[in-house]
């Protein structure tokens, strides 16, 4: 059975316990959380990107949405791609065509057909395949430390508006790890402080893995062209 996450307006709590917290910012290599790509002048690839699909054991498909942002932002800061706006009522008759709405699956073939309505050389599609939190250690009476570790996936491809053929298959894992000597952690998927939070960085280290497995491929593509 998935799970649900409350939200309130556009911000999606994750609440893992409930009580005061002083908790200790992730102690890890930022390295990783920047795109290891080089210098780029050649032309960019026109992409559009479709909501990731919610794999995970948390139902609510803000997830996919929010990580999809992401990925859009990696993309357009790799230097490699243009991220066509979305138009609502193309994706929104795609979806009821397809009914996707039902089975969240997009093929090859139904990615293709977004590309071209949308005007894009090629489109991002995928799933958010894990987003969970293991705690480890315990609190003992006011004492004692409990560590955080968090672990995103993204199971994501690069598909030719034309040809419907996969020009890029990446998948994403990203994790992080902190440590909390109080009772309550809560992260706000959406918000400014998000990126902060450990499942922030996860997630960013899985995206940043996926755009630069994407902008390599559209790179390739700009030299043969």
């Amino acid at each position: 059975m998935r799970k649900t996450l409350h939200f309130a307006g556009l911000i999606l709590p994750l609440i893992i316990a409930c009580a005061a917290t002083v908790s200790e910012p992730p102690e890890e290599n930022e390295a990783d959380l920047r795109l290891n790509l080089p210098p780029y002048q050649g032309e960019k690839m026109t992409v559009a990107v479709i909501d990731l699909a919610n794999r995970t054991d948390f139902d609510d498909p803000r997830i996919g949405q929010g990580v999809s942002r992401m990925l859009i932002t990696a993309l357009v800061n790799s230097g490699r791609f243009s991220v066509v706006e979305r138009d609502e009522k193309v994706l929104s008759k795609l979806i009821d065509e397809q009914k996707l709405g039902m089975t969240g699956a997009v093929t090859s073939e139904t990615a293709a057909e977004a590309g071209k309505l949308l005007g894009a050389r090629a489109v991002v599609v995928g799933e958010v395949s894990e987003f969970g939190i293991r705690k480890t250690g315990a609190f003992v009476g006011a004492g004692g430390t409990r560590t955080i570790t968090t672990r995103v996936v993204i199971d994501a491809r690069l598909v030719d508006a034309e040809t419907a053929e996969v020009l890029a298959g990446e998948t994403g894992v990203g994790t992080s790890r902190t440590r909390t000597s109080g009772v309550a952690l809560t992260f706000e998927f959406g918000t400014e402080g998000f990126d902060e939070t450990t499942i922030g960085i996860a997630a960013r280290r899985a995206v940043n893995r996926v755009a630069e497995k994407f902008a390599r491929t559209a790179e390739k593509i700009g030299t043969t062209q």
